[in-house]
């Protein structure tokens, strides 16, 4: 992630103050001049990159505004100096970051000036090096860890001046090879828009110019050419500059991949036309072949449905979790058109009776909801004790399911803890693929979603915990079903802590310790009071050569001792 100015404030500030809104309104009371002065006496006070990058952004709004300003140009001697600067560096191969710096603003400062060709010539000389290590700047990873200007902004201008300085049968090819030398500095969905940002005006000759540049793409993109997803998104935009979304559902039709589909659907959805939407979404799921893509295609018919209130939707999410099975499509099938509890349970009988799918957690949910707990306890006993970060296993959900069936989530137990999972609706990335998984540390909840993004209609998604509910899961527990419970819990607890301590996985030593005294923690009733404690302690005995989990456990312990102290008392008054 690149470090402008205007993501400076969010990253160093933490949280948004509370105090916004009183800085709106001292801005609104500020005088012109007031803010110029303000605005001169703060920039001395940053740091040199943060003082840079907001100057940048300064030169690039004033350019832009309404009054006609622009910098004055560089001197005519900088292309030379730094072709010689660059020349050096790639013999001793590195250089100082604020030196490149210094030449990348000089050639933003002459493309905001119009002197397109200076610009061109130092982002040709120099972004091609720095873009692939000819010259190293002492980054670990990214040459924007260590640099303060804006690479997306040189990308622009670079591709800009491309434009400007060749003639029009060349310009396709040209503005092709500026973005090979810059690939990676930044993310262009259309190169065309970037270049209309820089001008701030439609860029000459662009009727001229989109069919070459479509045809150039077009012959890049053939099946004998090795094919980039990020021209085939530019040949996308270019496509839809032209023909408008007519053209997007051609290349889909035409190409039968999941990107041109993407695009087609979302094009529409974009506009509001959801009638058109649904037609689109049903006509990809027949084109692309890939069985994540159609699951996309379902999910986006069911919601099309939703928006246009049809009585069709129970059906389509019925359809999405029978050709694309995952949680949140089980999740959603069930409780669509608000069922009864007969219902439910009739529903998720049907769906064990043909499982379109036979991954564990899914599975076990279902033998939850239908009151066979024995099957669901043998799909948690059984799990392996490492893989708790792949998609199938069955611990984060069978586990939270059980333990909030025994004892519910009281407010700073570790059952709140470890039942967060059934208590936020899954993402769409909850995809149960065998053999994908998640990275190191990632667990089974959903992204957050951006503002803008939540404003947009999206499925509901009802949680794990919605569905027990109105299965009514707890007050159907048989007899014995407390032990029952409890004696999977301790099983996958086990597995668990002998999983990563027999291969040293110091990272989840924390999270087997939790399952252990999660354990404790619900073993208050006469099902396991003190043999449960007991069962903990021979564990942490077994696991005297392992002072950093013994050190876990009882961490964990303690936790479980103090939520059982504070439920005495709230019990008690």
């Amino acid at each position: 992630m690149r470090r402008h100015a205007r993501d400076w404030v969010r990253w160093h500030r933490g949280p948004q103050r509370t105090d916004s809104q009183n800085l709106a309104s001292a801005l609104t009371v500020l005088t012109v001049e007031e803010l110029r002065t303000f605005i001169t006496d703060a920039l001395p006070r940053l740091d040199d990159g943060i003082r840079a990058q907001l100057e940048d952004l300064l030169l690039l709004r004033a350019a832009r505004g309404g009054s006609g300003w622009k910098p004055p140009p560089p001197s005519a001697a900088i292309v030379e100096n730094i072709r010689a600067f660059t020349a050096m560096a790639r013999r001793q191969g590195s250089a100082e970051p604020a030196e490149v710096d210094d030449c990348l603003r000089q050639a933003l400062t002459a493309s905001l000036a119009g002197e397109h060709a200076t610009a061109r010539a130092v982002f040709d000389t120099l972004l091609h090096p720095i873009t692939h290590g000819d010259i190293f700047l002492g980054q670990d990873e990214l040459v924007d860890e260590v640099l303060s200007v804006d690479l997306e902004a040189c990308v622009h201008h670079h591709i800009a001046a491309v434009y400007q300085t060749t003639p029009l049968p060349e310009r396709a090819s040209a503005i092709l090879q500026a973005l090979d030398a810059s690939d990676g500095l930044a993310y262009l969905t259309d190169p065309l828009d970037a270049i209309l940002q820089v001008l701030g005006k439609p860029p000459p000759d662009l009727d001229a110019f989109l069919p070459l540049w479509i045809d150039h793409l077009e012959r890049e993109d053939s099946p004998s050419a090795m094919r980039s997803p990020r021209r085939e998104r530019w040949f996308r935009a270019a496509v839809a500059r032209q023909e408008g979304i007519p053209g997007l559902a051609r290349i889909a039709h035409a190409t039968k991949r999941p990107g041109d589909a993407d695009a087609w659907c979302n094009a529409l959805v974009a506009e509001g036309a959801w009638s058109r939407a649904l037609a689109a979404y049903e006509t990809s799921i027949t084109l692309v072949e890939s069985d994540v893509a159609r699951g996309r295609y379902l999910d986006g018919a069911a919601l099309a449905a939703q928006v246009l209130e049809r009585k069709d939707l129970r059906k389509k999410l019925e359809a999405a979790w029978q050709q694309a099975p995952t949680l949140p499509r089980l999740l959603r099938w069930l409780m669509a058109g608000d069922p009864s509890t007969a219902v439910l349970r009739r529903r998720a009988t049907a769906a064990l009776a043909a499982p379109p799918s036979d991954a564990p957690p899914l599975l076990g949910l279902l033998h939850v909801l239908t009151g066979d707990l024995p099957s669901a306890a043998a799909h948690l006993t059984a799990c392996p004790g490492l893989g708790w970060s792949r998609l199938d296993h069955p611990g984060h959900l069978l586990f939270a399911s059980f333990a909030w069936l025994l004892g519910g989530a009281p407010t700073g137990s570790l059952r709140e803890e470890l039942t967060l999972v059934l208590r936020q609706p899954p993402g769409d990335a909850f995809e149960l693929l065998p053999g994908v998984d998640l990275l190191p540390g990632v667990d089974l909840l959903p992204e957050v979603e951006e503002p803008a993004r939540a404003r947009k209609p999206v499925l509901h998604t009802p949680t794990v915990i919605d569905v027990l509910q109105r299965a009514e899961a707890i007050s159907r527990l048989p007899l014995g079903a407390p032990k029952l419970i409890l004696d999977a819990l301790k099983a996958a607890a086990v597995q668990r802590t002998e999983g990563v301590l027999g291969e040293k996985r110091r990272r989840t030593y924390d999270h087997a310790a939790r399952l252990i005294a999660c354990c404790v923690e619900l073993s208050d009733g006469p099902w396991g009071a003190g043999e449960t404690t007991r069962w903990a302690e021979g564990l942490r005995l077994r696991a005297a050569r392992f002072p950093a989990f013994q050190e876990a456990l009882q961490a964990a312990l303690g936790r479980a001792r103090r939520a059982g102290m504070a439920a005495e008392v709230g019990s008690g008054a």
